[in-house]
């Protein structure tokens, strides 16, 4: 059974933060969202708008109020630095998708794996049995992300996502899985 939390929490990790997105927050999403790469490998809308940082917002709360998906902002010494999620969460199955994007200025210095590991240990202690991600194949900055939070890379699921160009191409999936424990 999951236990659905009353709201969403603040996680730490040393000097990561993971928090509740605020309105304070929309100016550094609306500016991130202008970067090529979270363009690339992400769902966000281009052009990226005004309008669309505030939707982020509201679907993040419906989100939240659906049981379906955990939305935390990532910050370092009290700067937004990425985003993460729990997204696609299905009670049932006890599944949920953990999905991220990290500020230009902020990559290569690990936030996303340990934002990733977080959550991902965050939905274990909520009931979730399974954690996945997935990625375009040539995301390779995304996949070591994965690994170095723990996942393990699984299977290609071909044909399964589409680019930027409607191209369709493979997904990389990637899972985690809580702690396998013995007693006795």
């Amino acid at each position: 059974m999951i236990s659905w939390p009353s709201a969403v929490p603040t996680l730490l990790d040393g000097e990561l933060m993971l928090r509740p997105w605020m309105p304070t927050d929309m100016e550094d999403v609306f500016q991130f969202c202008q970067d090529p790469w979270i363009q690339e490998y992400t769902t966000v809308p281009v052009p990226y708008t005004r309008e669309n940082a505030q939707q982020f917002f509201v679907h993040q709360l419906d989100g939240f109020e659906r049981q379906d998906a955990i939305a935390f902002a990532g910050v370092v010494n009290g700067e937004v630095v990425l985003s993460v999620a729990l997204h696609h969460c299905t009670h049932f199955d006890h599944y949920c998708e953990v999905g991220y994007w990290v500020a230009p200025q902020a990559r290569g210095n690990g936030y996303a794996s340990r934002a990733a590991k977080l959550v991902a240990d965050y939905a274990f202690a909520l009931g979730f049995r399974r954690i996945e991600a997935k990625t375009l194949p040539e995301n390779a900055g995304s996949q070591r992300t994965l690994l170095n939070a723990g996942f393990e890379m699984e299977t290609i699921l071909r044909g399964a996502m589409t680019r930027r160009d409607e191209t369709q191409t493979d997904a990389v999936v990637f899972a985690k899985f809580p702690p396998v424990t013995v007693e006795g």
